[in-house]
This record gives C-alpha cells, structure tokens and sequence, in this order.
C-alpha cells in the first residue's frame, strides 16, 4: 500500500533590501509585491498567510512610499494573515557578533507586535552555513525552532 503524505506550501518572501542592487530598486520590487499582496489577501479568502522573510522592517520601507495603506496592511497582520519578524532585518550570523543579533531580535520582536502575531521561529534563511552558536542564541531569546 503506497504511503500518504501530507505536504504544505508556505507563502513568503525572502527579501533582501540591499545586496547586488541599490536599497531604492529593491525597495521598488518590494511596493510592487505589498500592493499585489494586499490586494489579493483582501479579495481572495481562500489565501491564508504571508511570511515576510523574518523580518519587521520591511513594514517601515513600504509605508514610507505608501503611507495610505497602513490601515489595510494592519488589518491582515492582525487578522494573522501576514506575519513578520522576529527580527528587524535579515540577520547575517557571520558578520555580527551575539549582541548584535539579540538586540535585532529585541527590535523586531518590539515593531512586529505592533503590527500583530510574531513569527516565533528562528527564520534565517540566507546565510552560508549557521554559527555553531546559533541554537544558543535562539534559546536565549526563548525560539526553540528555526527554519
């Protein structure tokens, strides 16, 4: 009897604001995609979430070019139908050492809850191998899972 298995697709970004293009390009992309999405999650129920990256500033970067859909961006935070953070930017374990990621993580966690339910996951995803402290300092800052 063949097995059965059950999969799920979980919609996201991954988002870099500045990387082998200026931060206005990407941040040009990223109006583009927040409109669309905003547009779509309000006129199709049937799409139920949006993971942004990991990341709470991404929230500040649209709103500075489209401060009109504030209310409409936090209505479907609140709502749990877009999630952010636990981190205020992307972190790049190598760079930076475990002060810095606790305090982005500080950060990120203070302006997603503004906006609504944390993504309570270690989301890092861009990185070239993780930090062998890495567990540790996910532990420490109460994430006991990391994607």
């Amino acid at each position: 009897m063949a097995e059965k298995y059950r999969a799920s697709i979980i919609s996201h970004t991954h988002w870099d604001r500045e990387w082998y293009l200026p931060f206005q390009t990407y941040r040009m992309r990223l109006v583009g995609l927040m409109d669309e999405l905003i547009e779509t999650m309000e006129t199709d129920l049937r799409y139920k979430h949006f993971n942004f990256d990991g990341q709470a500033i991404l929230f500040k970067d649209y709103l500075e070019i489209r401060p009109e859909n504030e209310e409409r961006l936090r209505a479907l935070c609140q709502a749990g139908r877009i999630s952010a953070g636990p981190f205020y930017v992307q972190p790049d374990e190598s760079l930076p050492g475990g002060e810095t990621h606790v305090r982005n993580f500080l950060l990120g966690m203070k302006v997603a809850a503004q906006w609504g339910p944390v993504l309570e996951s270690g989301y890092v995803i861009d990185v070239f191998g993780h930090i062998s402290q890495w567990p540790q300092i996910l532990r420490g800052l109460g994430i006991d899972n990391a994607i």
